[in-house]
């Protein structure tokens, strides 16, 4: 299962650029389409990035051609998610 927070992450870069849900549309399909790969290529890529993979990993795990790797929206989805997590894995400071 995918993070709230990483979901919270991709639905407000869409929206930054641009991107607006649509009424009744499934999450999985709204990626889909502000990336413009399939729904099971969007929901696979997020959770390899949900899992902490490279966006590279993720890429290749979701079948997504290696031509896009670079794209600025995967990068800055992949970099959001990261950031996103960053913050839900930090560990406590043990400090006594």
């Amino acid at each position: 299962m995918i993070h709230a927070e990483s979901i919270k992450a991709a639905q407000e870069l869409l929206k930054e650029r641009g991107i607006e849900q649509r009424e009744n549309e499934l999450w999985g399909d709204y990626v889909a389409r502000g990336l413009d790969i399939s729904s099971s290529q969007a929901e696979t890529f997020l959770h390899a990035l949900d899992e902490n993979r490279s966006i590279e990993e993720a890429c290749r795990i979701a079948g997504i051609s290696p031509d896009r790797q670079s794209e600025s929206l995967l990068v800055d989805l992949g970099r959001a998610i990261g950031n996103a997590l960053g913050t839900l894995r930090k560990l406590p400071d043990t400090k006594s």
